[in-house]
């Protein structure tokens, strides 16, 4: 990031150590979901391994992260959709294409007005946190901290 000369960063998850200054901006937690439409017509997986009996619409990763019996665990998943836009996932499992995992900001108000079917809840993963980096400098730019601060407060 300073060889580069990045002026910020914003990463997901636990931090490595480093040498950089982090200021923890929100957190969001991880939602599988589908549509009424398309468990009305394949079913409601109970059990993660039922996933793989589902159409998984998957963003970059190939697996979904849970907690089973105390444990984080990676479940991998196929589908017909792979796609790194969040929303274009969102679109496909309104339209009842398959069961999606996206985070709660995407989410939440289709679950609220039950457009989307929260699934699998008691294996939900932890909530991860949203940080900024930034180079450690006592004169940080005020472009920077209205940036930070703008974050912070939005997200």
């Amino acid at each position: 990031m300073v060889d580069e000369s990045f002026d910020l960063v914003i990463r997901l998850g636990e931090l490595e150590s480093s040498s950089l200054m982090a200021k923890k901006l929100t957190t969001r937690k991880q939602v599988v979901c589908a549509s009424p439409a398309y468990i009305e017509q394949e079913g409601m997986p109970f059990t993660l391994k039922e996933l793989h009996e589902h159409n998984c619409l998957r963003g970059a990763n190939e697996y979904w992260r849970f907690i089973d019996q105390d444990e984080i665990v990676h479940i991998p998943v196929k589908g017909s959709i792979s796609c790194n836009i969040g929303l274009s996932l969102l679109d496909a499992a309104l339209k009842g294409l398959g069961v999606t995992q996206l985070p709660d900001c995407y989410v939440a108000e289709y679950i609220e007005d039950k457009t989307l079917v929260p699934l699998l809840d008691k294996y939900q993963a932890p909530e991860g946190d949203i940080w900024a980096l930034y180079p450690y400098n006592r004169y940080l730019s005020p472009k920077v901290r209205k940036l930070i601060d703008f974050l912070a407060d939005k997200l």
